[in-house]
């Protein structure tokens, strides 16, 4: 197996997925307290259009997993180094940050008088669902998706041209159940958390596998550059942009018409135009990533690449830095508000990632905390493989 090229793009791609996502946290109170302001539809547009963020990052594990599995023997040997580098630099830190959570949580609601064999049964059910606060619930779908793995790479191996056609196995998947759920839960057959299931996001991590079996030959169509506008890319790349504001903004006048006018349709609808939005969110990030890492060694493209490779860690933490920020008295008008939910933003995201790149650099045992410290390469090294980080 030759040595695959190096992506140093996707740590750009993983800093605008993990602004969205602290975008969609700093915003999710403003839904109740603006509605029937002037404020509500800008904060509601910041909210539901980056709704991308999750499905983002499940597509770029997709592509990750594959860029660097896709070639290898799938062996005993392979899937023990495999499944050990997850335990350490995920499932460790998920413990963690669960416990951490767990005693927030309890400490919050004043609930440590609990009975101890129920405090022990409450963070079990924590642990296992993901559920120890709002955000944990990722890491549990990346974990479906871990055990999943070997069978998705056997099949691709096995039958190379199946990564052409698994896209639309993974709409397939996806959508069948998401039907098949809508119908049991509007019976009364099962009442299930689907957000916390891999089935639901199949669709985005089969993309990624696509990309990533294909990636020397789709390259050229997926990177802006001139060449391909004179070689008549250009009117691909200007539909593919305006098909993905299109599909964002009428997921978001969808739930703006819900919201003041208690407009009722079918919730498919909601969700259709979510996984369109998301599904075409996954490749302009791509362009974008790889157009900001070609604008040369700029002081944002470095930003960038920093929270990129701190993502992990800043998602894990960043939810406990805006409960404390939420604890401090705020007064005034729509400024005022504006500015506090701005410096929400800022607090989650300038904190955590202070503390996240400190603890990299100065604490030999950061990883069981934050996870995988971002990788230095080697005078004369050139890493290979697409950079096998969580996020």
């Amino acid at each position: 197996m030759g040595q695959k090229e190096r992506i140093p793009q996707l740590d750009i791609y993983r800093a605008i997925a993990i602004l969205a996502v602290l975008a969609i946290h700093a915003t999710s109170r403003t839904l109740a307290e603006t509605l029937d302001t002037s404020m509500f539809h800008p904060f509601l547009f910041i909210n539901k259009f980056s709704q991308f963020a999750v499905p983002s990052f499940v597509f770029l594990s997709g592509f990750v997993l594959f860029y660097n599995y896709i070639d290898r023997p799938l062996s005993g040997k392979t899937l023990g180094k495999f499944y050990g580098r997850r335990m350490i630099y995920i499932i460790v830190p998920y413990i963690v940050f669960s416990l951490a959570y767990f005693a927030l949580k309890m400490t919050a609601g004043h609930t440590w008088g609990l009975p101890p064999l129920e405090l022990a049964a409450k963070l079990w059910k924590y642990l296992w669902t993901g559920t120890a606060y709002t955000h944990l619930y990722y890491v549990i779908i990346i974990i479906q998706f871990y055990v999943l793995f070997p069978l998705v790479l056997w099949c691709l191996q096995k039958v190379r041209r199946l990564a052409a056609w698994a896209p639309i196995i993974g709409l397939l998947i996806q959508w069948g159940f998401v039907l098949l759920n809508k119908y049991m839960v509007n019976h009364g057959y099962w009442k299930l958390s689907k957000g916390s299931l891999a089935i639901t996001y199949f669709s985005y991590f089969l993309l990624g596998a696509a990309i990533a079996a294909y990636y020397p030959i789709l390259k050229k169509w997926l990177i802006l550059t001139r060449e391909g506008w004179r070689t008549g890319k250009g009117p691909v790349w200007i539909t593919l942009w305006l098909l993905w504001a299109a599909a964002g903004t009428v997921h978001v006048e969808l739930w703006f018409n819900n919201y003041t006018k208690k407009t009722v349709i079918n919730s498919l609808w909601y969700e259709g135009f979510s996984n369109l939005h998301a599904l075409l969110s996954c490749i302009v990030l791509l362009q974008v990533s790889f157009l900001l890492y070609g604008a040369g060694r700029s002081l944002l493209t470095r930003l960038l690449l920093s929270i990129g490779a701190c993502s992990f860690g800043i998602y894990l933490l960043h939810p406990a830095l805006l409960f404390l920020y939420r604890k401090l008295p705020f007064h005034g008008g729509s400024l005022a508000y504006m500015a506090a939910i701005a410096g929400g933003w800022l607090v989650a995201l300038l904190g955590s990632w202070l503390v996240v790149a400190l603890a990299f650099r100065y604490v030999n045992a950061a990883w069981v905390v934050f996870g995988s410290a971002p990788q230095k390469p080697k005078p004369g090294v050139q890493r290979s493989g697409a950079q096998a980080k969580q996020m």
